[in-house]
């Protein structure tokens, strides 16, 4: 078994000789690489294992601990975890024990904290803990899925048609800072944490990402409704979106969701991946929103494991109180 750390061309390159027919985007090295602009501590690092033909690669974000030597280890805002050929359930096992151990040995990483993605269940084989988050929505585009519709959602979608709107999306990259301003302002006006507010760059790197769309609803050329959506080999990724109260009174965003489900099937895309709610609770809002575009319930996990247990404890002493505030979350010191 060979380990190998990968340069991010080197990481794009191995995961596409992977050959992966249904592969989101929130998975592409260029995504995590991406994401790492949101916050100057985070380090995107891409680790390769390889056993004959078997490969294995796995993308994550290392941070240094301020005030000791240590650094933690966590997914990229959305999903992480690996991409693998192989089920071969040893394989997997091995390949997860020996990126903890570099880690552990040439990274000085005491924990870490994953959010494997639901539609690859890329928690398999993983030897620390994995506990259930939430249920999360996908579409399957193979499907007539817009004659499972419930009847308030086919309602909505009759008003945004007789209001006009019109369904387009193109190319991310050029409309990358409209997009950001659109989006801030849509998550300043509803009181959002700064933590989920981004900025130019961070956009701008999402226009890198191969496969980043951005889809509008429209009326007179006015946005009432955006969202940047990741296509990746057999599946769309529903990321961030954004409205505006005229676009909430006219359904711009059902509107939105139902066009870009028609876009990705016309595509000869197969899923269409709308993840879940803000918060685990089953009467979730937007959990509630998304699930009118499916029936179909993906259960959403994470995973953690301390991986040198003294630089743990060495840690928890010099964040005692936010360990006292939050002794459920494997990195404390810090939001993840």
């Amino acid at each position: 078994m060979r380990l190998r750390s990968l340069s991010l061309p080197e990481a794009q390159a191995f995961q596409q000789a992977l050959g992966c027919e249904r592969l989101p985007g929130t998975l592409s090295p260029c995504y995590l690489a991406g994401d790492a602009l949101r916050d100057a501590a985070l380090s995107p690092r891409f680790v390769a294992v390889e056993e004959g033909e078997r490969r294995w690669l796995h993308g994550l974000h290392l941070t240094d601990i301020p005030g000791s030597r240590w650094r933690d280890a966590s997914s990229p805002y959305g999903y992480g975890g690996p991409v693998a050929n192989s089920r071969d359930a040893g394989f997997l096992v091995a390949a997860w024990q020996a990126c903890h151990e570099h880690l552990r040995g040439e990274e000085r990483v005491v924990v870490e904290y994953l959010r494997f993605h639901p539609l690859l269940a890329n928690e398999a084989g993983y030897p620390g803990q994995v506990l259930p988050n939430r249920e999360v929505v996908s579409v399957d585009l193979t499907t007539d899925f817009a004659a499972a519709y419930p009847l308030r959602l086919q309602q909505v979608l009759r008003k945004s048609a007789r209001a006009g709107l019109h369904y387009g999306e193109q190319p991310f990259a050029p409309q990358a800072r409209a997009f950001g301003a659109y989006h801030r302002a849509a998550m300043q006006a509803m009181g959002a944490d700064a933590f989920y507010v981004f900025d130019d760059a961070y956009f701008e790197a999402m226009g890198r990402c191969p496969g980043a769309r951005l889809a509008l609803v429209t009326a007179d050329g006015a946005w009432l409704a955006a969202a940047l959506l990741l296509d990746g080999p057999g599946v769309r990724e529903y990321h961030l979106a954004a409205t505006v109260p005229e676009g909430r009174r006219l359904g711009a965003s059902s509107a939105l969701l139902h066009g870009a489900a028609e876009a990705a099937r016309d595509a000869g895309l197969r899923q269409l991946y709308l993840g879940g709610g803000t918060d685990a609770k089953p009467d979730n809002p937007l959990l509630f929103f998304k699930g009118g575009f499916s029936p179909l319930r993906l259960p959403y996990r994470t995973g953690s494991r301390v991986l040198d247990p003294a630089g743990y404890d060495e840690v928890k002493a010099l964040f005692a109180a936010q360990h006292a505030a939050h002794p459920q979350r494997p990195i404390f010191h810090r939001k993840v």
